[in-house]
């Protein structure tokens, strides 16, 4: 192979590795949007066990979360106030406020969430490493 070909091809493999890690950056940051919103819709829409499901430590493990009495909640609104995400793209800090009433009063309270979500990568999936929200 001539001398000057080593360095086009050189390059374009670099080029190539580059933007094969990119799409993978862009495939996870993604893929916690997604995850982020689907929790949120699960949360507004009361799927309450559904939202729970996202619910695991690294090492596996679920926190307890009170289930029972659920359905006296309406959310009423879900909005991410912040959301960041660490260099190496697995882990992701995401700050949401949750509007809701218990119907059997009626009165419209606030609860902010301040949730630690991580990427298991052999699943290439993500969860929260935060205990269930606690609606009083």
């Amino acid at each position: 192979m001539k001398k000057s070909m080593i360095f086009p091809i050189s390059f374009l493999l670099m080029v190539l590795l580059q933007s094969c890690n990119s799409f993978k950056v862009r495939e996870t940051v993604d893929s916690l949007e997604n995850t982020v919103t689907y929790y949120n819709v699960a949360l507004r829409w009361g799927m309450y066990k559904e939202a729970y499901s996202y619910h695991y430590s690294p090492d596996g493990k679920q926190p307890p979360a009170k289930l029972d009495g659920l359905e006296e909640i309406s959310v009423t609104g879900i909005e991410v106030t912040e959301k960041t995400i660490n260099k190496e793209h697995d882990e992701a800090y995401v700050e949401t406020t949750i509007t809701y009433f218990l119907k059997t009063q009626g009165t419209i309270k606030k609860l902010k969430l301040k949730q630690n979500w991580w990427f298991n990568k052999e699943n290439k999936q993500w969860f929260v490493d935060y205990p269930f929200p606690e609606f009083d």
